[in-house]
């Protein structure tokens, strides 16, 4: 008798082991899965020209020498950028518009370089009629279409 107490002990330890390891496993598994669903997405800076006046002209709203607007939408992506653009700028990694379709991104360039970026809320102003556009600096004025939020180049 004292031999089948051994067995039963050493058998419900090992339940117990295997219990405790799949249960470890699961919550592990479980966690694998969560992260995986959580992706840590980049927000360009903001403007806002919700102020503005309008005609806006975005040269008296974006300093610097850039020569080149360029609109990218929603669910733009590395790809398209490189497309439009001309060349390599990691979008992705740079703007939350390849996941969010409430903001589009305007892109200002000068000889093939980035020199600054903004996301633009689509509640106050939507780009996203000149998508995969780029305009010159002087012609980069813009106004609402009968009150509309669609924007408009000012020619």
């Amino acid at each position: 008798m004292h031999q089948a107490d051994f067995g039963k002990r050493s058998q419900n330890r090992l339940c117990k082991v295997l219990y405790l390891l799949m249960k470890t496993i699961s919550v592990l598994c479980l966690l694998a899965v969560l992260s995986g669903c959580f992706s840590e997405t980049t927000y360009a800076p903001s403007l806002n020209l919700s102020y503005a006046v309008e005609p806006i002209s975005l040269a008296e709203h974006v300093s610097g020498d850039w020569e080149t607007l360029c609109v990218l939408g929603p669910y733009s992506d590395d790809v398209l950028a490189q497309e439009v653009l001309g060349f390599h700028w990691p979008l992705e990694t740079n703007s939350s518009v390849w996941v969010n379709d409430g903001a589009s991104l305007l892109i200002f360039i000068k000889n093939k370089s980035v020199q600054s970026y903004f996301e633009v809320s689509r509640r106050h102003y939507d780009f996203n009629y000149l998508d995969e556009q780029c305009i010159n600096r002087d012609r980069a004025i813009f106004s609402r279409a009968n009150g509309q939020v669609v924007v408009f180049t000012q020619l």
